[in-house]
This record gives C-alpha cells, sequence and structure tokens, in this order.
C-alpha cells in the first residue's frame, strides 16, 4: 500500500536538503506520496513540482504555518489548497517580511550581550530560505558563540533567553478560515509540543479538520489519545517524519512515520 510522509523541509526554510534531493531521498526510502512543509514559504513545493514526473513521486500540496494562540505559538499543517490563491500569498509575503524583522530584531539583541554577528551573514546561511532562528543558530556556531544547535537555542534563541524575539501574531482560528477559502485542509502539528487537551478542543471548534497522529514527538499514549480524538470528532489523522536534515534522528525517522493511503484518501 503506498506510504505517504507529510510533513518534510526543504532548504527554502528550515532544512538542508533541496526539494530535489529530499524526493530522491524519499524514493530511496520507499515513499510513495511526500508533502513538502516548509515553514511560511510555498517556494520550496514550487520546485518539487518540476521533478515530480522525473522522480516518480505524488507530491501534495503543503506548508506548515506559525500561529497564536493566547499568546502561545502553535504550528498548522495545511494540505491540497490552491496554490495561487490571493489570500495565501498575501498572508505569506507579510510573514515573510516578519521573519526578516525578527532576524533584524535579534541580531541587535545577540550585538548587546557580546556576540557580534550581522544579518548578512544570517542572509547568506538562508540563501533564498525564509529567515529562520536555525539560520541564525547556525552562524552563531561559525562564529564560535555556540557549540551546536542545541546550545544556540538553549543559551539565547529559546523563549526565556536573551535574543529571544516573538514572532507576530497570526491567530489559528484566522489560518484555519484562510485555508478552508483556499481550498485546503488544515491539521494541528506535532500536538505533543506543548498543545493540550483544551486548545485541541478550542482548534476543533475553530474548524480545524485534523491531527498529526504520527509524528516522532508523539510517544504511543499521545497518539491512542490523539487518534480517539480524529475518530470521536470525525477528524483526518495525518502524519510524517517532520525531516529536516539537521537532528541526530532526522534519518532514522525517515520512511518510518507517515500514513498510508486510506488515511490520505480525505486530503485528496
Amino acid at each position: 500500500m503506498p506510504f505517504a510522509d507529510l510533513h518534510t523541509h526543504t532548504n527554502f526554510s528550515d532544512g538542508i536538503l533541496t526539494p530535489k534531493e529530499l524526493m530522491l531521498k524519499a524514493k530511496e526510502k520507499g515513499i510513495d506520496i511526500l508533502s513538502i512543509t516548509d515553514h511560511d514559504t510555498l517556494e520550496g513545493l514550487k520546485v518539487a513540482k518540476n521533478y515530480e514526473q522525473e522522480i516518480g513521486i505524488k507530491l501534495i500540496n503543503g506548508i506548515e504555518l506559525s500561529c497564536t494562540f493566547a499568546n502561545s505559538e502553535f504550528h498548522l499543517l495545511a494540505y491540497n489548497f490552491d496554490l495561487n490563491s490571493d489570500e495565501l500569498n498575501t498572508q505569506l509575503d507579510k510573514l515573510k517580511l516578519d521573519r526578516v524583522n525578527r532576524g533584524k530584531k535579534i541580531v541587535e539583541k545577540l550585538n548587546k550581550i557580546g556576540k557580534s554577528i550581522t544579518y548578512e551573514e544570517i542572509e547568506e546561511k538562508a540563501n533564498e530560505a525564509s529567515i529562520t532562528r536555525p539560520h541564525v543558530a547556525q552562524v552563531l556556531i561559525d562564529r564560535g558563540f555556540a557549540h551546536n544547535f542545541k546550545d544556540a537555542f538553549n543559551r539565547f534563541l529559546m523563549k526565556g533567553r536573551p535574543a529571544f524575539v516573538k514572532k507576530e501574531d497570526f491567530n489559528i482560528k484566522e489560518a484555519i478560515e484562510m485555508v478552508k477559502r483556499a481550498g485546503g485542509k488544515s491539521i494541528i502539528a506535532h500536538p505533543s509540543h506543548f498543545v493540550s487537551p483544551y486548545q485541541v478542543t478550542k482548534f476543533i471548534e475553530f474548524g480545524v479538520d485534523g491531527i498529526e497522529v504520527m509524528h516522532p514527538s508523539n510517544s504511543l499514549d499521545i497518539q491512542v489519545y490523539m487518534r480517539n480524538i480524529t475518530h470521536q470528532f470525525w477528524l483526518m489523522e495525518t502524519g510524517g517524519s517532520d525531516y529536516h536534515g539537521t537532528r541526530e534522528y532526522d534519518e532514522a525517522n525517515f520512511g518510518k512515520f507517515g500514513v498510508d493511503s486510506k488515511l490520505i484518501s480525505a486530503i485528496l
């Protein structure tokens, strides 16, 4: 039965592989259906579509949106939407500009505590990708200010640390409604990442279409709990490896976490 990984990242956000490299790797791992869900950008997906026939992997339009609810950040996966949605693309342009401004503010904070880096270094590291904190972390590592990604985040970039800068608010209710207007389906990403039962209930009230049940961070207990919720509320069940290529466990998880074709029929 065809196997689908519905949560992956390329070098157009915070992954290390190009879209083509990711697709070739997926083919080697026996993945038949792939969704590239870069953070707040569709550029990697657009490039990947040029190789869909050549490599022989079916692509499902995807993205991972950074959202807020009650002053906390949450991630919303969206699938099978219209790539040409004016509303969606306008919002993505805004989020890209917000990332630029956030990156500059992070640099200012780092400079104030004696970690002298420039925004141009981050731009060079990101290349054509949207600016993300991992790009900042890599510059900190290159300059000798951090030992690795974990160290960079734990000492400087996480919430409560000296160089943390909050993202601009994009309410998750508005995001869910926007995805629906673009013809797509919205999914609560990696619910074990500090998503409480109350918050899951609120997102269901807002009209979310499903929950990412199969994810490396979801324990077996979380998987069972979330699967029961999808059954109770007639929601979609999705899954993916959340592959970036930057973490030790990425290689082991790629090709292991995902769903079979029966569970993605509601997306297509």
